[in-house]
Formats: structure tokens, sequence, C-alpha cells
């Protein structure tokens, strides 16, 4: 039988995510890829063998995995009993609270089944990898989504874990496979409430609130109680889906002693526009320390040219003279705007 962890969580989220059923890869209306709202697909992957064999046991799904294995090593991380299952920082943010190493499949799943049943285990879990690199016989049993350029199609593996509150640029629709998982979901403008960790240095590569969802400080964390006002819940079970907008901030558990989640990543523009994180970045490299008055002025700038940009605004400018003032920009004028940038990067 699939075994299940019981964790303590935070139960002052009430607002559910909407849930949609009849969805499957075959009907799949290519407008709610694109919502601006989370939305859980009740059922959207029952069908896959995956799934159905994950609703035998815990075992059956492993024996179903493995199957697929070529060999390629898997980045597992390993936390201890202690933890929690929390993957964070240790004490003082200078490094993580984790080891991870490389380990074949088999041996992967074999810790995480060992290890999953019952309270206080210690934590294995394999955080995204790229499924066409690592099991790419699996793809054929999951259905590509249609009206999508390109997915990055990931997969997640292991026992009970608490994953820090975290946005991610790409569009996801994450496949609940094996276990149980919840989200807790945050839109956008709840980073001021969350209390973000160092944004160069995290365990997963992306900035995380640093609140402990199990069990919040809100002495040190007073700001949490009006993220919880806007946050939505989400609860998978095997063969759901849920549609994650872009930015959104989500805390993901694995509530089970075997999870397996199956993503799909992608964007809706060129990947030749580049990773806006790359802008912020310089941004605070070249504009937050500046005096106030020249912010302000710089934040003008950004209003018009790129927050509020408005095509009537550059209508005097003929269009063989626009060059990146056009929008979209072409694929010429974006290599030689990245190629300056560059340059003037190495300066």
């Amino acid at each position: 039988m699939n075994s299940k962890v019981t964790i303590t969580h935070t139960s002052h989220v009430t607002q559910k995510v909407k849930c949609i059923e009849g969805m499957s890869p075959d009907n799949l209306p290519s407008v709610l890829l694109v919502s601006q709202e989370p939305i859980i697909l009740k059922g959207y992957c029952q069908h896959w063998p995956l799934v159905k064999a994950a609703k035998q046991s815990d075992l059956a799904a492993a024996q179903y995995l493995l199957q697929f294995d070529q060999g390629t090593p898997f980045n597992a991380s390993y936390l201890p009993a202690s933890e929690k299952g929390r993957v964070f920082y240790n004490r003082d943010m200078s490094g993580f609270n984790f080891q991870t190493k490389q380990q074949a499949l088999t041996q992967v799943l074999d810790e995480i089944l060992r290890r999953g049943n019952g309270d206080n285990q210690e934590c294995v879990y394999v955080s995204a990898t790229s499924i066409a690199q690592s099991l790419p016989r699996l793809l054929k049993d999951i259905e590509p989504l249609r009206d999508v350029n390109a997915p990055l199609v990931n997969i997640w593996l292991g026992n009970a874990s608490f994953i820090a509150a975290h946005y991610d640029f790409a569009q996801n629709l994450a496949c609940c496979a094996v276990g149980k998982r919840r989200f807790t979901l945050f839109p956008p403008e709840q980073i001021k409430n969350l209390y973000v960790g160092p944004i160069d240095k995290a365990p997963g590569g992306q900035a995380i609130s640093t609140v402990d969802f199990a069990d919040p400080d809100l002495i040190r964390h007073p700001k949490f109680t009006d993220a919880l006002k806007s946050a939505q819940v989400a609860e998978l079970d095997a063969g759901d889906a849920l549609i994650l907008p872009s930015m959104w901030w989500h805390h993901v558990q694995g509530l089970s002693g075997f999870n397996v989640l199956i993503t799909h990543w992608w964007r809706d523009t060129p990947a030749q526009m580049g990773r806006p994180t790359n802008a912020l970045l310089l941004a605070m490299m070249s504009l937050r320390d500046l005096p106030e008055h020249q912010r302000d002025a710089w934040r003008h700038l950004f209003d018009h040219y790129v927050f509020d940009y408005n095509k009537s605004d550059y209508s005097h400018i003929p269009e063989n003279a626009k060059s990146i003032l056009a929008s979209p920009m072409d694929d010429l004028t974006l290599r030689k705007l990245r190629a300056d940038l560059q340059n003037k990067l190495r300066r």
C-alpha cells in the first residue's frame, strides 16, 4: 500500500485553488494554459501508466520507472532526519542543510522506499531533472502539450519534503504522478510579505521565502500573516495536475512516503529575449544605489520604455528607424542587441 507521512502545516490558508474536472491532454483548451490564476485539473493524467502503477503500490511505481533507466546518474540530495524534510539553508546561511551526490536511479528509488515509511526519516530528494536526458523513453507515456512550444519536461522524486516558497519565470503544468502534494500559492506581489532570502544563492537556484511554513515565526516574520490572506492551497492526488502561472510563488509539500512530480515548463516569448532575471540583476548593480532623485528619474524611463510601453508613443518615428523601440523585436534586432550588451558588460 502507498505510505502516507503526516506533516504539520499551517492551517491558516482556507482559499482553495479553482478545480476543473474532465480535462485531459486530448481536450485541454490552450486558453487554460495561459491562465493568470492557478487551476487544478482533476484527474488530468490519471490514465498515465505511471499513475496506474502508483495506485497499485509504491513498489509498482518504482519498478515502472526502472524499466526506463538507461544508467544516467541522478543528483540526489540527502537531509538528516533533524531537518524534518525542509530543504533549506544551514544555520548561518553560509551553505545548505543537505548533501548532494550522484546516484543511480535504482539506488535513489531504493533509498526513498526504505526511508519513506513513518515520521522522522532522512529525506531523499531529486529536484528538476530532464526526462529527455535521464529517462527519454518515458516521454512516450507522457502526452506532449498541444499549442506549447518545446516544453522542458522534468521529473522530481522524493519522500516527504518541504520545498520553500519560490517563483519560476516559466509557465508550468505540474502533474502529480505518485503520492500526494500540497501547493500553497501566492500572487507575485506578495514578495514583500514572504521574507525572501539571498537572490544569488538559494537551495534550488531560485530565491526562496525564509518563512518555515510548518511552524511560522510570526515575531520574526510578522508580515507573513498578510501574505496568507491572499494565499491559495492546491491538494493534488496521483493523477491530478496544476496549472501554475509564471511568477506565482509556490511552496510545495511532498506528503507521501514516495512522491513523483512531472512538470512541463515553457515560456510564451522567444528564448532570444533572454531571462528577465538578468535585467533585474543588472538593474540592482547599476541603479539601486543611485541617489533617490536619480532612481526616480530612471523609474520614469523604465515605465516609458518597459512597464507602460505603448506603441502609439513612438508613432512619430519612421518604422525603419524604430529598431529596438519596435515591439516585438525581430530576431536580427534581438541578436544585435544581445551582442552589444555583451560587449558593454565586458568593459
